[in-house]
C-alpha cells in the first residue's frame, strides 16, 4: 500500500468513528462559516459542489441552502478516463447511478471545462488539507487533472475545500507530488482559513 493510502485509510476511519450525528454537527458549523464567505468570493453566485457519499462532510442541507440562497450549483459527472464534466443541481434533480462509481448523479445537460468561465468557486473534496493548500483527494485524480486543464487567469474559480476540524493539518502530514492540484482556501467548523492567496 502506498503512503498516501495509508493516511487515507486512517482519516476514513476516523471520518467513520465520529458518527452521523456529530458528521452532521460540524457541518452545520463549517456552513456558518462558509455562507458569509462565499458572499465576498462569489460575486456571480455560481457553485460547483459535491453530493457526498459515505463519510464525507454531509452537504445535502447546505446545498438546499444554497440554493435558497440563489446560488447556482453544478455538481461533477464522473466520466470515463477519470475525467468530469457538470451538471446543473437543485432540489428535486432527477437522479440516475453513475456509469463509473457507487453514487446518484443529476440527469440533464452536461458542461465541459468552458463552464468554469460562469462559476466562482469550486468545492474540491479532500480526505485532508494542510497549511500550504496542499489536499489529500480520494485517489481517482478526476479534480486534479480537471483543475490542471484549466487556463492559469485571473478569473479561474477559486478552489475551496471542506473538512472536519482534524482533517486540517501541518505541512508534511501526507505525500505531496507534482500532479497535485493546491485549493486555495479551507472551511471548517471553526472557520474558513485562506492558503494560497
Amino acid at each position: 500500500m502506498n503512503p498516501k493510502d495509508e493516511v487515507r485509510n486512517l482519516l476514513r476511519a476516523r471520518r467513520r468513528a465520529m458518527g452521523p450525528a456529530l458528521r452532521e454537527s460540524e457541518m452545520a458549523s463549517l456552513a456558518g462559516h462558509l455562507i458569509p464567505w462565499l458572499v465576498h468570493n462569489a460575486p456571480r453566485r455560481t457553485l460547483t459542489f459535491f453530493l457526498s457519499y459515505g463519510s464525507e462532510p454531509p452537504t445535502a442541507s447546505l446545498l438546499v441552502e444554497l440554493h435558497t440562497a440563489g446560488y447556482t450549483i453544478y455538481v461533477p459527472i464522473c466520466e470515463p478516463l477519470r475525467r468530469l464534466s457538470w451538471s446543473r443541481w437543485y432540489p428535486g434533480v432527477p437522479m440516475a447511478r453513475s456509469a463509473v462509481g457507487p453514487i446518484d448523479e443529476p440527469v440533464g445537460e452536461r458542461h465541459g471545462p468552458e463552464l468554469m468561465a460562469e462559476v466562482d468557486v469550486i468545492l474540491v473534496p479532500a480526505q485532508a488539507v494542510d497549511e500550504n493548500g496542499d489536499r489529500l483527494g480520494q485517489g481517482g485524480g478526476y479534480y486534479d487533472r480537471f483543475i490542471q486543464s484549466l487556463p492559469d487567469t485571473a478569473r479561474r474559480p477559486k478552489l475551496l475545500s471542506i473538512a472536519f476540524e482534524h482533517e486540517f493539518v501541518p505541512a508534511g502530514h501526507f505525500p505531496v507530488e507534482p500532479f497535485d492540484q493546491r485549493v486555495d482556501a479551507v472551511a471548517l467548523p471553526s472557520g474558513v482559513r485562506n492558503l494560497t492567496k
